[in-house]
């Protein structure tokens, strides 16, 4: 639910990727149907060196600066391999909506350094990649880009959502929910062809005409995403988006599984059962436990009521105590507490809003910071990941080190035997079995509404927010705290926000549309199949694009349950835990995972972009 507040907080001694190193990587190939042995074809020389790091983010580029000028200000001694060129622009949305959407495409250009300068095209087309933010509510930032190896993603897209970052009007609820959130992702695909801003996706006058006049999808010329990195709640965004439009993305990256469904709601914002016994994090069987697993000793793990609440109160009982103070609590509405934010937050009182604001993110912070109770002594677990390996459906344990900078490949571990895995996967969950679920029956065909709000239209204008160091002075009663308001808005009013995709992220199709044509990762039938057109006329979804989750074994934001239950409903799908990580993408673990995910994705959609044989993804 959370996407990254301290975005600025980097791990202290993260190592960082040589930008300007060489590519190497494909020792087996993941394809869409199946995982198979591949040759390797990407190493162009071996390295025995006995070392072992964590894959980091790249270097940030030096930027092409409005005059053409190459501005080199974060290394000034190496001459760079890539420049940055960024444009800027705004997108608006449908007809009575207020939103005007923020988005940059970042373009990766080969730098000349013979005549210190850059060339305006690569000699072989890149990929085009996507981000997602987290939230709702939150923003993209230039740093997400260097997730994405700049040999093989020409360019990454950010995107600010309604009302997020430096889209307007910013907190602003009305003409705000998710199937609005999807048809955006489609719109500014649909934009970027037409402004001509993706090199290889330019198409003809002519064509260019017919895509402009066709209403129809599958008459425009087709240019998917390449690759969508989706975190914690823009995993939501990438699931329904890839859902709706599965021919639009090739694969996707999903950080800090998130799929907004009630459990996951009530957990991080409900109530504590008045009949609990509220337990502070003393630590506790749990991690001495799963340090036992890790390293293949005991296997019996007691799930007591410590390791299996309800809610985080019951966990986080300081921060909730303050979370929580001052605001009555009602037996009978387990969002009272939430409730309660809503109209703080969203009402017309600044001042108001301002202090639960403030309380609000006190109480994430607190969770997003703390995580859950680790284990103490020695960090010779640090790097430990437990891994859904499709290929041979199973689980298995990697160090999430690398032999060298270039390389993809964890350090393969020994395993436990295979009766430890599901005593050792039910130690990581966190929500209680008995947390609220949705049901299909319950809201397929109603009609919701939000909850009821004051207009605060004056608050939400667009001048009226505040950036650090933009030189304004800070007003409390102009501030829009957009990502606690959006945050509150979408978690009191799920039904109605995440309408009409409450089955699918809940896991829970009609009776009548099998599990697996939902969720799995076979390709889809191509457009110009007679399949193709009959799937379309009849409605029923395509698979999903392939896909790698990467999940935090300590993240009390968005628990391990989630990833856990998505993996027992769509088995294809890669899974990545990084035990002893949390929630923050900049995890020294979790941002070498996305990395070594990103560029598995790249090798193989350009090897097939380049005519080779191999369909799938490269690991």
């Amino acid at each position: 639910l959370l996407s990254c507040i301290a975005l600025i907080i980097l791990p202290q001694g993260s190592k960082h990727h040589n930008l300007y190193g060489t590519s190497a990587g494909l020792s087996n190939t993941f394809h869409r149907h199946n995982i198979a042995s591949s040759l390797n074809t990407w190493n162009s020389d071996s390295d025995t060196t006995d070392f072992r790091i964590l894959r980091g983010l790249y270097d940030p580029l030096p930027r092409v600066h409005c005059n053409g000028t190459v501005v080199n200000e974060g290394n000034k001694t190496e001459i760079p391999k890539w420049v940055n060129k960024v444009t800027s622009g705004t997108m608006t949305t449908e007809e009575g909506s207020p939103h005007e959407l923020y988005f940059e495409v970042h373009h990766r250009l080969p730098f000349n350094s013979n005549k210190h300068d850059y060339s305006t095209a690569r000699q072989q087309s890149g990929l085009v990649g996507l981000v997602l933010h987290g939230g709702p509510g939150s923003a993209c930032f230039p740093k997400h880009t260097q997730f994405f190896s700049p040999d093989l993603y020409e360019y990454v897209v950010l995107l600010d959502q309604r009302g997020c970052g430096r889209s307007t009007p910013l907190g602003e609820v009305k003409f705000n929910r998710l199937e609005l959130l999807v048809n955006d992702v489609e719109m500014l695909r649909y934009h970027l062809i037409k402004e001509s801003l993706i090199d290889k996706w330019v198409v003809g006058e002519e064509e260019n005409e017919q895509l402009i006049q066709s209403t129809q999808e599958q008459d425009r010329n087709h240019h998917p995403w390449d690759v969508i990195l989706g975190g914690s709640w823009g995993c939501t965004l990438a699931m329904a988006y890839a859902f709706t439009h599965p021919k639009s993305v090739r694969a996707m990256v999903l950080r800090g599984v998130c799929l907004f469904r009630k459990k996951e709601i009530d957990w991080l914002f409900g109530n504590p059962p008045s009949s609990s016994v509220v337990t502070p994090r003393t630590g506790g069987s749990k991690t001495s436990n799963l340090r036992d697993l890790i390293a293949g000793g005991s296997s019996s793990v007691s799930l007591t009521a410590l390791e299996r609440q309800s809610v985080a109160a019951q966990l986080f009982t300081e921060e909730w105590k303050e979370f929580s103070s001052d605001i009555e609590h009602d037996e009978n509405n387990k969002r009272s507490v939430l409730h309660s934010y809503y109209h703080r937050l969203l009402g017309t009182d600044t001042n108001s809003r301002y202090k639960a604001m403030r309380s609000w993110f006190r109480w994430e912070m607190g969770i997003y910071g703390n995580g859950f109770k680790k284990s103490e002594g020695s960090n010779e677990d640090e790097n430990r990941l437990l891994i859904w390996d499709p290929s041979i459906s199973s689980w298995l344990f990697e160090d999430a080190r690398v032999h060298n900078h270039d390389s993809i490949d964890s350090i393969h571990m020994e395993e436990n035997s295979s009766s430890n895995y599901e005593i050792f996967l039910q130690s990581l969950r966190r929500l209680s079995p008995s947390s609220s679920s949705y049901t299909s029956s319950e809201t397929d065909r109603k009609t919701f509404a939000p909850l009821a709000i004051e207009d605060i239209t004056g608050a939400n204008a667009p001048d009226q927010g505040y950036t650090k160091g933009s030189g304004t002075s800070f007003d409390p009663t102009t501030y829009v705290p957009a990502q606690a308001m959006l945050t509150c808005y979408y978690s009191v009013n799920d039904d109605y926000c995440i309408h009409p995709y409450n089955s699918f992220l809940s896991l829970n199709p009609p009776p009548s549309v099998p599990l697996s044509s939902w969720f799995s990762s076979e390709l889809p039938p191509s457009s110009s199949s007679k399949s193709y057109e009959s799937s379309v006329s009849s409605g029923r979804p395509f698979p999903l694009p392939p896909a790698i989750a990467i999940q935090g074994g300590n993240d009390a934001i968005c628990p391990a349950d989630t990833a856990l239950d998505l993996h027992n409903a769509w088995q294809q799908l890669e899974i990545r835990i990084a035990l002893k990580s949390g929630h923050s993408m900049y995890d020294p673990v979790i941002a070498g995972e996305i990395v070594k995910a990103l560029e598995r994705f790249g090798r193989s959609l350009m090897t097939e972009d380049r005519g080779g044989s191999d369909d799938g993804y490269g690991r």
